[in-house]
């Protein structure tokens, strides 16, 4: 099966470095110089965004909505990581590529992560 049979995707807590903009930046450093750029179509509703795109994936950081927004169930401080494809392949199998972007993360050591369901 060739990648472009899969949709690859993922969701990963981050554990927050600074601002949402700091980590962002930081996070692109560790992810081989991805370029994240701020969110200002608001894709994500409530969740302020930072957004990156590399090989037919795009890389979502979301941080904390405003308290009056915040409709999660466990509210929290930490931001969320969200990989997903670019372009959905229809009928395509899909991949958790969560781990091998964990790991990825926690070996260069600036950052804390950890998979989210």
């Amino acid at each position: 099966m060739s990648d472009s049979e899969v949709n690859k995707f993922g969701h990963i807590g981050v554990q927050p470095t600074g601002s949402l903009a700091d980590t962002a930046k930081l996070l692109g450093e560790v992810l081989g110089g991805l370029a994240f750029v701020e969110d200002d179509r608001r894709r994500y509703d409530e969740y302020p965004a930072y957004i990156a795109e590399r090989s037919g994936l795009r890389y979502a950081l979301l941080g904390v909505p405003a308290p009056e927004d915040d409709l999660r169930e466990d509210p929290s401080d930490d931001f969320e990581l969200l990989i997903e494809p670019v372009t959905s392949q229809r009928g395509a199998s899909k991949v958790d590529v969560s781990d091998e972007i964990i790991k990825h993360i926690q070996s260069d050591g600036r950052l804390t992560c950890w998979a989210l369901t």
